[in-house]
């Protein structure tokens, strides 16, 4: 039984570069949230880290299943989730 299908991991994918960009986007223009807001972007960070890391393993085991076609969707979820990471590297390198 798989725990979640590559439709679920390439929606979840999306969400997370979504969550991130918006976040990103946030510091960048030196928005100021309502602290309710602020403290629901605060509380959800640290899970969409972990969603991260543990979405990367399901993606690249997919993509390995897959035998590695470029057509798949757990390769369009790699593709997502590292442009993720190299959106949160870039923000964290130049301190947005």
């Amino acid at each position: 039984m798989k725990i979640l299908k590559k439709d679920h991991i390439l929606i979840l994918s999306s969400a997370s570069l979504v969550y991130f960009a918006a976040l990103i986007f946030i510091s960048f223009k030196k928005i100021l949230l309502n602290d309710v807001i602020e403290a629901l972007f605060e509380l959800a960070t640290i899970p969409f880290i972990l969603l991260l890391a543990v979405l990367f393993l399901f993606s690249f085991k997919g993509w390995h299943a897959d035998n590695w076609k470029v057509t798949s969707k757990a390769f369009f979820s790699v593709l997502i989730l590292a442009i993720t990471l190299f959106l949160i590297i870039i923000a964290t390198v130049y301190n947005i």
